[in-house]
């Protein structure tokens, strides 16, 4: 229930918000500490924190602090050892689910691959067949789980939380929260992958450095996730950070159909799905190549291909990265983040492609004696995403929302 501005419950809401943060980031921290810190009185915080102990049971007493004159100081920590929290990154090629408590300890993990059918109904059975598997893994007591977060690709409107269209499913208005609450009985939220992604680094990652930065997805598809002070930029219905569906930057059309149904976007280029496919189409073109020796091409075959010398694999990734450096820089130059955070399996193919795409946006993005835009690679690897569905539920929790 909601309750009006400027009232007691609506106040005591904000200052117990601002505790439990305070308490969770310190990792530890005394209750003196908490009342400096807030300027808020000793007894509101005594209330407040024997509330999150005892009723919310967000919080733990540890111990008592070292004296330096007086009451010794009692130290509390953030208790998330004993709630849960399901994350979903639900991808094209693979499904990776992971159950973690609010510490962010993954208890239970499972990976697998998918050759996506393109029916909703079915990828959602397997789905919902894949968070039972953590259940029975991990034997945890369901009347714990807090909720489910889901990363998935698509264009997710965040006014019905429905994927309008997805082009790496081919879904079209499809609501992924509904059958999963039905079935579950816990709060579920779904996201776009790549602000899922970004939410991730913000919780997980360079959060603590950071809180203006751009996260760009370089997978199966391309997105980019903004965080604007620490909260995620959705545009004005949930569709912001589409880059991948911009057409390429500093060359002639060649007529590639996108997924999305135009012509010439950067996914068509830089993505593994396209560097997939213009292997696929070339190949024949260079008969030399050691691709035409493998079966069923993929990206981390190209790339491994690309690191052995193959020509025309290093020919793939360097074109990937022009425009990738590119269409990066550009964003770059339009919004002004404090970083840039690359993530997403393709990423993962190796320094000589992140070297490249660095250089093309040092040469692209505007230089300025005292602007330096951070550009990083992200630590979280293959689990941003999983982490990101995460920490989607746990800042529902840590702002009393379930």
């Amino acid at each position: 229930m909601k309750h009006p501005k400027g009232s007691a419950e609506y106040i005591n809401r904000l200052n117990k918000i601002k505790v439990l943060n305070l308490i969770r980031e310190s990792g530890e921290i005394s209750r003196a500490e908490i009342v400096k810190q807030t300027g808020l009185s000793a007894p509101t915080i005594t209330r407040i924190v024997d509330s999150l102990i005892n009723t919310e049971k967000l919080a733990v007493q540890v111990g008592i602090g070292e004296s330096k004159g007086g009451r010794p100081p009692v130290i509390v920590k953030f208790n998330g050892a004993d709630s849960y929290v399901i994350g979903i990154d639900w991808g094209r090629t693979h499904i990776y689910s992971v159950l973690s408590n609010l510490n962010g300890d993954a208890l239970a993990e499972v990976d697998t691959g998918t050759e996506a059918s393109d029916s909703f109904e079915s990828d959602l059975e397997r789905v919902i067949d894949l968070i039972e598997q953590l259940f029975n893994k991990s034997g945890i007591d369901k009347r714990k789980l807090h909720g489910i977060g889901v990363a998935a690709a698509g264009f997710i409107n965040k006014r019905t939380d429905n994927i309008e269209y997805s082009p790496n499913f081919k879904w079209e208005n499809v609501d992924i929260k509904k059958p999963l609450i039905d079935h579950f009985k816990v709060p579920v939220l779904v996201d776009n992958v790549s602000r899922v992604m970004a939410q991730g680094e913000l919780m997980y990652g360079i959060g603590d450095k950071f809180k203006d930065f751009i996260f760009i997805n370089i997978g199966y598809g391309i997105g980019a996730g903004f965080i604007v002070n620490g909260q995620p930029f959705f545009g004005f219905d949930g569709m912001a950070g589409e880059i991948g569906h911009n057409k390429i930057i500093g060359a002639a059309p060649v007529g590639l159909k996108c997924s999305c149904g135009k012509m010439d976007c950067l996914e068509c280029y830089s993505s593994g799905r396209g560097i997939t496919e213009i292997a696929i189409r070339q190949k024949d073109l260079y008969p030399d190549s050691s691709l035409n020796k493998l079966e069923k091409l993929s990206t981390e075959k190209i790339a491994a291909e690309a690191k052995n010398g193959d020509q025309f694999a290093l020919h793939l990734f360097n074109q990937a990265a022009e425009y990738l450096g590119q269409a990066i820089a550009a964003t770059a130059n339009l919004f002004n983040p404090a970083a840039i955070v690359l993530g997403g399996r393709v990423m993962n193919s190796g320094a000589f492609f992140t070297e490249k795409i660095k250089t093309v946006f040092k040469r692209e993005v505007i230089q300025q004696p005292n602007r330096n835009i951070d550009l990083l690679q992200s630590k979280l690897g293959n689990q941003a995403a999983v982490k990101g569905a995460t920490s989607l539920i746990l800042h529902e929790v840590l702002n009393f929302r379930v």
